[in-house]
């Protein structure tokens, strides 16, 4: 290396060191300064500091700083260091030529000026005034705290000649049925107990002789007696509020929440789905559970017995005893096995039976649980498709071609199956078998002895539908449909899978170009090609219709005003005779909607703050004002932010045209 090379190293490498030495002081500085918040900030802010700092401590960084803060350089030094490390060849001369010229211009080279100490110095003045700041709080706070009890003295006695506080003593005595025991509270900030309790309320401590008080929107007047108490009785019936004002000048606003009486929960768990039986012998096993929230009181076994055809049908009702089981007042449990032979069922008859609870409560407190079908029918080919199938049926499509797939996947179980295990299964694919030809039936508007008949008599058809073969295939269908059930029935799958495939093949035919339903024109008849947009659109013009306004949001607005309200009050927080305020926005937030529990715990921290309002201090009231501010904001966006009603389009097709036309940014 040449003697004027190493001026190179001699500039960049000291200040290389002091750029990364003021980096680690400055980040060790913001570390200390975040320390008077939370010790765990001190290793997080000195480490991104750090390296947010380190990536400006690079040589090249360090060099191009160098040149910036010394004009005379004139990249000479950028230029000497790439000669330096290879990346730049050049010829002996001019190399020579480089390195006097820099020597010569880094001999009053200032690295204090390229690389001043400031940073580091702000940060470390930053950290000694936090931790000066944090000192004189701890030190001074004896002293706060007596200034802060002389003003609370004071604001208490400028607050004398107000109002006079209102003290309430409310004694709740729930239903009977429900065995709660009765209790009493002293000033509750809200009033919550089972719909149907009665209250009493006693207003006391000097309020005067004459008591407004406001319930379910109607005002009256009590009047106080000697000792200045006033009684007020009622029965909670719903979810509002109670507000009182003392001629006094006392105020005080209580949510009321009143908990309906949740109905029974009654389900048959056994057996808790649809039967099909070949005779009404033996017997069938029932198990019901019911459970309510305060208490039962009658838990029964209904049944309708439906005998006959046709339209010759009779019903009977009537009620399968049960062996019941009481695990708590709350909790009753049934059990019954019925012999069917008693129950005089006869063959193609049904018995539709569900469970029936009911609480404790006078009155209509009944509950029932899901309907169930047994039915009586060697070939399980009466009506039935109205009640109620296995719940893990309805998941899926009940089509044909899914009930070959079942009926194929049973007959590869038969012989890992006990016999009665697969009878049964057996009948529940003949029911989905009954329920999808009643839909077909459907389509074709009822059973029909004569296809071709009932062709000639309809005046929809024209020349030439007595051959339809749509319609006959369907015939074919559901008489396929009817000789699989038949088979199903039987446990013959072999049979049955044999005569599903017909009805599917039939289906398929009947859906073809020649279908009978959902048909728009003859099959004989051609659209005139020639004839398609002929038409004089002389006298097509255009339209515009004007969306309609949205309705306004008026929760959204009334939660705005109480938010207004809140704010102004906030800003009052200092006056003492505010607090009545407070009980007012209690109220207007019960107004907005009671049945909110948001809304019920903002009105009760109002009142809260209004009854600690002349003892708090200013930042007290201010705190407690911004949490309830914070609750309605809450509410309030929630109400903004609710969805939208768009108006409805009579056609669908119109609809997605409109759509469309909107993303193609087609004129309006």
């Amino acid at each position: 290396m040449w003697p004027d090379e190493r001026a190179v190293t001699r500039i960049v490498v000291p200040a290389v060191r002091r750029a990364r030495i003021l980096a680690a002081a400055e980040a060790l500085a913001w570390g200390a300064a975040a320390a008077v918040a939370a010790v765990w900030a001190f290793p997080v802010v000195t480490a991104v500091v750090l390296a947010w700092r380190w990536r400006q401590t690079g040589r090249s960084v360090v060099i191009r700083a160098l040149e910036r803060m010394h004009r005379d350089l004139q990249n000479v030094l950028v230029t000497a260091d790439e000669i330096q490390s290879g990346l730049l060849q050049v010829k002996p001369d001019v190399r020579t030529r480089v390195f006097d010229r820099l020597a010569a211009a880094t001999r009053n080279l200032d690295l204090r000026a390229a690389l001043p100490p400031a940073p580091a110095v702000r940060a470390a003045s930053v950290a000694v005034a936090a931790w000066l700041v944090l000192w004189a709080s701890t030190t001074m706070r004896p002293v706060r705290t007596f200034v802060r009890s002389i003003s609370g003295a004071v604001e208490r006695v400028a607050g004398r000649g107000g109002a006079t506080a209102l003290h309430l003593t409310v004694t709740l005595t729930p239903p009977a049925y429900t065995h709660l025991e009765a209790r009493t509270e002293r000033d509750p900030a809200q009033i919550a107990a089972v719909e149907g309790t009665q209250v009493e309320i006693q207003i006391e401590q000097g309020v005067g002789s004459n008591v407004s008080v406001e319930h379910d929107a109607i005002r009256k007047t009590l009047s106080a007696d000697r000792e200045g108490r006033v009684l007020d009785r009622f029965a909670l019936r719903k979810t509002g509020y109670y507000a009182v004002d003392a001629a006094s000048g006392g105020r005080r606003v209580i949510p009321l929440a009143a908990t309906p009486d949740a109905l029974p929960s009654v389900t048959v768990t056994l057996p808790g789905r649809d039967l099909v039986l070949a005779s009404a012998e033996g017997r069938v096993e029932f198990d019901v559970h019911a459970t309510d929230d305060f208490g039962l009181r009658q838990l029964a076994l209904e049944y309708t017995k439906v005998s006959g055809s046709g339209e010759q049908f009779e019903f009977q009702e009537g009620q399968i005893p049960i062996a019941t089981t009481r695990t708590s007042d709350r909790e009753w449990r049934g059990r019954a096995a019925p012999s069917l032979t008693n129950l005089q069922l006869g063959e193609g008859d049904m018995l539709v039976y569900r469970a029936v609870a009911a609480d404790a409560r006078p009155g209509e407190g009944v509950a029932r649980s899901d309907a169930f079908f047994i039915q009586i029918s060697k070939l399980a080919v009466a009506s039935g498709d109205a009640f109620t199938v296995q719940e893990e049926e309805t998941r899926y499509a009940l089509s044909q071609q899914m009930l070959i797939v079942k009926t194929g996947r049973l007959e590869q179980k038969r012989t890992a199956m006990a016999e009665a295990e697969f009878k049964e299964a057996a009948l529940d694919l003949a029911v989905e078998q009954r329920m999808i030809r009643a839909e077909f039936v459907f389509m074709l508007g009822g059973e029909i002895e004569d296809e071709d008949v009932e062709a000639a008599q309809s005046s929809e058809l024209q020349e030439g539908r007595l051959q339809n073969r749509g319609q006959r295939d369907l015939r074919a269908a559901t008489i396929a449909m009817s000789q699989a059930e038949k088979f199903l029935t039987a446990a013959s799958m072999g049979e049955a899978l044999t005569a599903e495939r017909a009805a599917v093949t039939a289906l398929q035919r009947a859906f073809a170009r020649d279908r009978y339903i959902l048909r728009a024109l003859g099959s004989r008849t051609e659209l005139d090609m020639k004839r398609r947009l002929t038409g004089s659109l002389a006298g097509v013009t255009g339209g515009r219709r004007a969306r309609p306004d949205a309705a306004p949001n008026r929760r959204a607005a009334l939660l705005q005003d109480l938010l207004s309200g809140i704010g102004s009050l906030r800003q009052d927080a200092d006056r003492p005779e505010s607090a009545s305020r407070a009980v007012t926005l209690a109220r207007e937030a019960l107004l907005v909607d009671a049945v909110s529990k948001s809304l019920r715990n903002a009105a009760a921290d109002l009142q809260r703050a209004a009854d600690a309002w002349p003892s708090a201090s200013t930042d007290a009231r201010r705190a407690a004002l911004d949490a309830v501010a914070s609750t309605v904001a809450a509410e309030a966006a929630r109400a903004l932010t609710a969805p939208a009603a768009f108006p409805s389009f009579a056609s669908p097709s119109l609809a997605g045209g409109f759509a469309d036309a909107l993303r193609g940014g087609v004129p309006r």
